[in-house]
């Protein structure tokens, strides 16, 4: 997995805001903008995810023969650009975001003669915090970082500066085509097939609540919101799937129902405008090549303000999306109190009428086994005016919610960042989010993925643990066939926004997908075992993972197995046989999970 480096190095230290993501298996816009300036430019440059730095890198700078040697490599490159952008706090499966501790090492090993540009959301707020590397040839923008490094290869010097609607549109374009996408370890596997690469598009700039937006967010201080085409927006996602890509999620937007609104600048809620949007989905479906399209931020109160035309809006988006699409709609807290001090745009009555709705269209469940569309709910601890009994509203209002039989596919609870908020009250917090986690997700997990159902393509990325060791990335054991049926857990999750985390109770190689049936409940996130395992090269491991089979009964049934086959040349014919010559009950779900081949 060695680098070799030329031109300028693209560190893509993955990014993570109330309207972008980029932390894989997602691929982020702003990355992807950076590395399109080099694009245009025609300029050598090298792209590496943080990940890719750490597996190759981190091991250096511990000595200091590997650390000279790793410094002197970095001599020959131009320059560096490094994007931190994760400013939402969050657990990764497949990769971890640049900490302030990695980005300081970076800095003390690449030649302090270099220009390096350092951008996003993150290093603002490592900036207001105190942090001043000490370094020369540093330059930590404040605005867009692509146009800050445009800038900079055109006059050499640093000034901070924002795209124009003719930069977006070109480094979109030549960023769908850059190393970015081309070059990401996620794009395609080692064998060539199509890895689960998932590309984050932008739909628009900025916050429709520009004049009075959420204290704690960053979106309105990007100011009025600045459409992109609808035909910008596909051109662009055509040229990704020209060069691999088939999974998109429509990003880059606080509310995809605000699209080209009308009203943005008068009213408090914009009237959602279904003509662009739904254009742009039915669009981006005519590329038979697409396979898995989601959105992700909604706005409640302005579907609930506005129910006739988000309706429109909604049918679109039920007839055109994958199935497991979330709405992540931000509540941050029941409590009218702390909704008035800290600016939040949605109560209670508004969030529960947009639930409802989505509810209405998006229960219907698609191919994958998964509801169309379903809303996510985010709340946000330690805003001002918090009280204990802010945590009883929050309690009750989800209670309500569960009362009227809706379906939430997730409930987002985090404690608030940035400065000029209050202490959160850390024994109230942790009892709120327990009793949430026992009494609403759990009982919602069990509806929204039943015992004995059936989801489709889960895509397996980590051995034994929830997070993905960078040690399998490099072994290439864990990919290999071998594994295959052997003791251990092997997790992954299905490709698109929020899927849920599936742990299967044996190994299975790396970087494949699987069908698989429900077989049991956690907090968040489900065990579950593969269907259509032939009942003849079955192992003692698989067989044992069938609830009610157990090892014993699994041992027995490859007994007979291998008694019948090495004294009669014979192989099973039936499942059913397969128990009964056993001696072995069958359990409820053997016939779903087992075949004959």
């Amino acid at each position: 997995m060695g680098f070799s480096m030329e031109g300028w190095l693209v560190l893509d230290g993955y990014e993570d805001e109330p309207a972008a993501f980029g932390v894989p298996n997602y691929v982020g816009f702003h990355i992807r903008y950076i590395c399109g300036v080099f694009e245009s430019r025609g300029i050598p440059y090298t792209y590496m995810t943080i990940d890719q730095w750490r597996i190759n890198n981190k091991h250096k700078l511990s000595s200091p023969d590997t650390r000279a040697k790793l410094k002197n490599e970095l001599s020959d490159l131009a320059g560096a650009v490094v994007l931190a952008g994760a400013v939402v706090p969050g657990k990764y499966v497949r990769g971890t975001p640049i900490s302030r501790r990695e980005l300081d090492q970076f800095l003390s090993i690449f030649p302090r003669e270099k220009p390096v540009l350092c951008g996003g959301w993150a290093i603002r707020h490592w900036r207001y915090d105190g942090w001043m590397p000490l370094r020369s040839n540093l330059f930590c923008t404040v605005q867009d970082t692509d146009a800050t490094l445009d800038n900079f290869l055109s006059t050499n010097s640093w000034i901070n500066k924002k795209r124009s609607i003719d930069q977006w549109k070109n480094w979109a374009n030549k960023g769908a085509s850059s190393k970015a996408v081309v070059n990401h370890p996620d794009l395609f596997t080692i064998d060539g097939r199509n890895g689960p690469l998932t590309y984050e598009v932008e739909l628009y700039q900025g916050c429709v609540r520009f004049k009075r937006g959420c204290k704690f967010c960053i979106e309105p201080k990007k100011g009025i919101p600045i459409w992109r085409e609808e035909q910008d927006i596909i051109d662009e996602v055509n040229l990704a799937i020209e060069n691999g890509v088939q999974n998109i999620r429509l990003g880059g937007a606080t509310d995809v129902y605000t699209y080209k609104a009308e009203g943005v600048l008068d009213l408090e809620y914009p009237i959602p405008n279904p003509e662009p949007i739904s254009d742009l989905l039915f669009g981006l479906r005519e590329n038979e090549n697409l396979q898995i399209l989601h959105v992700d931020n909604g706005n409640p109160s302005i579907i609930a303000e506005n129910l006739g035309p988000s309706t429109e809006i909604t049918k679109a988006m039920i007839d055109t999306l994958s199935d497991g699409a979330v709405l992540s709609f931000g509540l941050e807290s029941a409590d009218p109190l702390v909704h008035s001090n800290n600016w939040l745009n949605c109560d209670p009555k508004q969030l529960i009428s947009a639930i409802s709705h989505i509810n209405d269209y998006g229960r219907e469940r698609g191919l994958r086994g998964l509801p169309k569309l379903l809303p996510g709910l985010n709340f946000i601890a330690g805003l001002n005016g918090e009280t204990a009994s802010s945590y009883q509203m929050n309690l009750k209002l989800l209670q309500d919610i569960r009362n009227k039989g809706l379906l939430l596919r997730r409930i987002n609870i985090r404690q608030v960042e940035g400065q000029g908020f209050q202490d959160i009250p850390e024994k109230i917090f942790k009892e709120f989010k327990e009793t949430v986690r026992n009494t609403i997700d759990k009982p919602l997990l069990e509806e929204l993925f039943p015992y004995g159902a059936i989801i489709r393509d889960v895509w397996w990325e980590s051995h034994n643990n929830r997070i993905r060791d960078p040690k399998q990335v490099v072994n290439l054991e864990h990919r290999d066939i071998s594994v295959y049926g052997k003791s251990g857990i092997t997790f992954g999750r299905q490709i698109g926004a929020y899927p849920i985390l599936t742990g299967i109770p044996y190994l299975l190689p790396l970087e494949t997908k699987s069908d698989v049936v429900i077989t049991g409940h956690g907090m968040r996130s489900i065990s579950a075992v593969e269907i259509g395992l032939d009942i003849n090269n079955v192992t003692q491991n698989q067989l044992s993972a069938i609830p009610g089979l157990g090892v014993k009964g699994a041992w027995k049934i490859i007994s007979k197995r291998a008694i019948k086959l090495s004294k009669n040349n014979e192989k099973i014919t039936s499942v059913s046989e397969a128990f009964t010559s056993a001696g072995v009950n069958m359990p409820e779900l053997a016939d779903r999970i087992l075949v004959v081949k």
